[in-house]
Parts: C-alpha cells; structure tokens; sequence
C-alpha cells in the first residue's frame, strides 16, 4: 500500500471526544493497545525505509523557528501538524522529538528523557559527539551523563568496549570525553583541549612561513599532549 492511503487511514480513524475508542472501527483503547488495529498497522507501514521520507536537517532552522515549528506540532489525541497519533508512552509526534532534541544540543531547551528505559542522548547523537571547540555543548552533554538513568549500564557497556581494545573517538560516553584518537580528557582539562584544538585547527587552514619554522611550543604539539596523554 501506498503512503497516500494510509495517510487517508490515519486521517479518518481519529479518537472519539473522550478518546476512548476510534470514531471509525469502534475500537476501545486499552493501556496495552492504545491504537486501534488500522492505525497501528498504517504507522506501521509507513515507518519503513521504503515509504519513510529522509527528515530534513533541523540545523539551519533559527532557535525561533524551531519552537514556532513545535507549536504548531501539538493536538489532542494526535499532532494537528503532522497527523501522528498519540499513545500511552508517546506524547510527541516524531517532528518534535526531533526538535526537542535539536534545541536541547543548542542548550535552549533542558535535557529530556525520550521514553522510559532509554538514555537522555537517545536520538541526540549530534550532541554527545566531540565536534568544534564549543566546551559548552561538551559539559552539557557530560552533566547529562551524570545524571542519566541509564549511566551505570553504559559505564559498564564502556568499560566492556574498553577492555576489548575498542577506541571510542570524537565522542561522550557515560560522561567521559574521547578525542579523534580515543585519549580520554578528564573534566578538568576539557577548557584546555578546546583551546589546543581551537589552535591547531586554524593553523591548518593557514599555514604561514613563521607558524611551520615556530619552536617546539606549537599548536599541534600542545594538542598532542592531550591527545597522546604527554606529561
């Protein structure tokens, strides 16, 4: 089936005044089956990768932009934008997840847990990777970690990848810092690493006659000691 007429289901099978039961098939809602059979199955369908559209990038959009789109990404019983029926455990359609999420990264919206039993960078990748020499999206993203539900599962699921020789680079994970080389930078150093990234990466757009001839104390050399944990 088509994505048209399984929109046209989502359309018409809509919840009664009481959201109690589907005004089309009669369906009762249940705590367990808050979709009556037709919806679920057209959501269903249209979540696969054949019919799925590729979400547009939300990092263009203005900070202001963004809430007036989340405004309007908002019903009773279902999004009055998009048409995405609401259930006991998602009261979001998935357009507003997304820019949720997107404002979180920006650091004007607070962290929020997707749904129960999954961890505050769940569909926040964007924010928890080591890009830049922004140190406020790092904290932010490391006092996340601290503070997740599902903090003690991940440090043991680090500490596995760890052990087993696998680099984890240019990311945060379990509230841990990684570089391109998988060194660890510890809290107290990230302002500095920052400066040394910050340094090194402008000094690979222009390289100049004096910066290649400079003594020992170079940008790249200072990034070194915290990518290869010098003294």
């Amino acid at each position: 089936m088509t994505s048209g007429p399984l929109r046209e289901i989502l359309t018409k099978h809509r919840p009664n005044h009481d959201h109690m039961s589907c005004t089309v098939c009669g369906f009762v809602y249940t705590p367990d089956l808050p979709l009556c059979p037709p919806v679920a199955d057209a959501l269903r369908e249209l979540s696969t990768d054949t019919l799925r559209p590729q979400a547009p990038s939300l990092g263009h959009y203005t900070t202001g932009r963004l809430r007036a789109l989340a405004r309007e990404h908002t019903g009773e019983g279902r999004c009055r934008r998009c048409g995405f029926v609401y259930s006991g455990q998602v009261r979001l359609c998935p357009t507003s997840r997304r820019i949720a999420a997107e404002l979180e990264t920006r650091g004007q919206a607070p962290v929020t847990q997707p749904h129960a039993g999954q961890g505050l960078c769940s569909g926040k990748g964007s924010g928890w990777t080591v890009t830049g020499t922004t140190t406020a999206a790092w904290k932010r993203a490391m006092a996340a970690c601290s503070v997740c539900p599902l903090l003690t599962q991940c440090e043991t699921q680090l500490e596995d990848r760890l052990a087993a020789g696998v680099k984890v680079r240019e990311q945060i994970m379990a509230g841990r810092l990684f570089t391109v080389t998988g060194r660890e930078i510890e809290a107290p150093g990230v302002d500095a690493f920052a400066v040394a990234r910050g340094r090194t990466k402008k000094n690979k757009k222009k390289k100049t006659p004096a910066t290649i001839s400079a003594p020992a104390a170079t940008p790249a050399r200072q990034l070194a000691h915290f990518e290869n944990g010098a003294a």
